[in-house]
């Protein structure tokens, strides 16, 4: 694989930050580092964790969770994403003590068979999914007697915790939704409980947290506030998710900096013409490193701390701004921030609104470009 022209950097300092500051919400936390931690790199993150002294966190597969351990990360290792697993799958959570997630009848019959031939010294730790009103992944409210007479009847699983998911946390207009989702939750943990006294729940994301859709005992699983970015924005819970810092910058050079004289156009498909006299930049970024190609009108990047229009149509690996405003003409070679930076930095939430995205998506795309 060749180097990427971009460049991703990011700034670990501002991730034990939004650690910090969401462990003063005085829930025990999970953090999601699933998808290569949001595209911001797993195993370093992992490390911050095991050095904040973090005890649970959520990996995406069981491959992502493995790695994880192999980190050094000594807490419970939660991987989210679990087919039904083989023989193989539950060998490896044996053997790296991971907490794979179990959330249909296939699944449930599955480990325990596999449990059953493997014949560990100890339990195998599971996480039961439950579906309270996402209709993505879970068992349903009344299966959950059956569930829990099924694991009590198999001793070599022990089911560690119960999760699920919130649907609308980040929408505080939709509040009753939530609630009836933590109702949901809470009478499936309670019939887990009469059978499983020591198992923990986890329900709560960064906005159920932020939002106080938590119980007090719940262990929260922040996934976007970890890299600086606050679900709740522009709603009118936005303050209860303050002071977090980005965690991600994107720059590439600049490769060609030329005048386009009133009336010529540029880039494929001549979407763009030239009113004036403009001075335009070609810089080292497009689709390929995953730079949207048909961004919105309105979308930036940054030169010297200061924005300049996206123009043209993007190509797979070039994007032309205008630089005709800025104070003073940048040269081939200069930096341009496509995310991040100094000055008036462009973040990961505008470029979401300019791709009509989110910002998950803006960093999962860009962090492809990163080198370890």
């Amino acid at each position: 694989m060749t180097q990427p022209s971009c460049h991703v950097h990011i700034n670990w300092d501002n991730f034990r930050h939004n650690i910090s500051l969401l462990m003063q919400k005085g829930h025990t936390l999970m953090p999601v580092i699933k998808a290569d931690a949001y595209g911001h790199g797993v195993l370093k993150a992992a490390a911050e964790l095991e050095k904040a002294g973090i005890r649970w966190a959520a990996a995406g597969t069981l491959e992502e969770a493995a790695a994880v351990r192999d980190t050094g990360f000594s807490g419970h290792i939660v991987s989210l994403l679990s087919p039904v697993p083989d023989r193989s799958d539950v060998a490896l959570a044996l053997q790296k003590r991971l907490v794979p997630l179990i959330h249909n009848r296939e699944g449930l019959r599955a480990v325990k068979a596999a449990v059953d031939k493997l014949c560990p010294a100890r339990p195998l730790d599971i996480a039961v999914k439950v579906d309270t009103g996402m209709a993505r992944l879970g068992f349903p409210l009344e299966d959950m007697e059956e569930v829990a007479a099924f694991l009590a009847a198999s001793p070599a699983l022990n089911p560690l915790v119960q999760v699920s998911h919130f649907s609308v946390a980040d929408e505080p207009e939709e509040d009753d939704y939530t609630v009836r989702q933590r109702d949901i939750f809470s009478r499936a943990a309670a019939i887990m409980h009469r059978r499983f006294p020591a198992m923990r729940c986890s329900l709560g994301n960064t906005a159920g947290l932020a939002g106080k859709h938590s119980d007090p005992d719940d262990i929260c699983r922040p996934g976007l506030a970890l890299y600086g970015y606050n679900p709740l924005y522009g709603t009118s819970k936005e303050k209860e998710c303050a002071g977090l810092l980005p965690v991600m910058d994107v720059s590439a050079p600049l490769v060609s900096v030329h005048p386009l004289h009133a009336g010529e156009s540029l880039g494929y498909g001549r979407t763009y013409a030239a009113d004036s006299e403009r001075l335009v930049g070609w810089v080292a970024i497009g689709y390929a490193d995953g730079y949207r190609r048909n961004p919105s009108p309105g979308t930036c990047m940054c030169v010297n701390g200061v924005r300049v229009p996206v123009i043209g149509r993007v190509a797979m690996q070039m994007t032309c701004v205008d630089l005709t405003d800025l104070p003073v003409p940048p040269v081939p070679g200069d930096t341009v921030y496509v995310m991040g930076g100094p000055g008036d930095a462009v973040s990961a939430q505008d470029l979401a609104a300019w791709w009509g995205t989110i910002p998950y998506e803006v960093t999962c795309l860009l962090g492809r470009n990163r080198l370890d």
